[in-house]
């Protein structure tokens, strides 16, 4: 027979275990919000806010391997600052960096929630897109162009404008049989192709190698 104190025991207990699950849960919420955290610390780079170039890496791998199951097309963009160690010299390389900060902030609000952009490399960012084909990759190269050569940065109360050079390749599946280092090289040359022609300049390559 339970006596009223066995109740109140039993009540005690049953009131604590609930307690200790409610801490358990809300310990691996915050260990989960750690990782989480984490994460974003390895993948980000710490000026611009973009991903980095090791997420680029492994990001570059993953797009290519889903544009094949799915033959979906498939493009990738590096660009680069025109005159960049100019400006340094100018400006000083803290202005340098708020030039990159402003273009970081240009790109976030040209890509679509589907694509992934990454600080390259000191002055050069890396946008991959995936399912976008020749002439999506076209605009949006055009596009971003022309809006940096727009964006204007205050430095020392004067308006300073910069401009860019893009690099970008297209693979569609079943065109030719690639690897990661394929299309980062293809884009590599088609970003040194457009630098050639002068400041503020496009190149686009397509999988097999069509130059446009």
């Amino acid at each position: 027979m339970t006596t009223p104190s066995d109740k109140s025991m039993f009540d005690q207990l049953a009131a604590e275990l609930l307690q200790t699950k409610e801490q358990v849960e809300q310990l691996t919420s915050e260990l989960k919000e750690a990782k989480a955290n984490l994460q974003q610390l390895v993948y980000r780079d710490g000026l611009s806010g973009l991903y980095n170039h090791r997420y680029f890496q492994e990001m570059v791998n993953k797009e290519l391997e889903r544009s094949l199951r799915y033959s979906s097309p498939f493009s990738l963009a590096i660009f680069d600052l025109d005159a960049f160690a100019d400006f340094n010299e100018t400006y000083g390389h803290e202005n340098g960096d708020l030039i990159l900060m402003n273009i970081a902030k240009v790109l976030e609000r040209e890509v679509r929630p589907s694509d992934i952009v990454a600080r390259y490399g000191g002055e050069e960012f890396a946008v991959i897109l995936p399912e976008t084909d020749f002439s999506g990759l076209k605009l949006f190269a055009e596009r971003l162009c022309q809006n940096v050569k727009e964006m204007a940065t205050i430095i020392d109360g004067e308006e300073v404008k910069t401009t860019i050079c893009i690099g970008a390749a297209t693979f569609i599946p079943g065109s030719a049989n690639v690897n990661k280092r394929d299309i980062v090289y293809a884009a590599e040359q088609a970003l040194s192709s457009a630098k050639d022609k002068g400041p503020n300049q496009i190149s686009i390559t397509q999988l097999p190698e069509q130059t446009n």
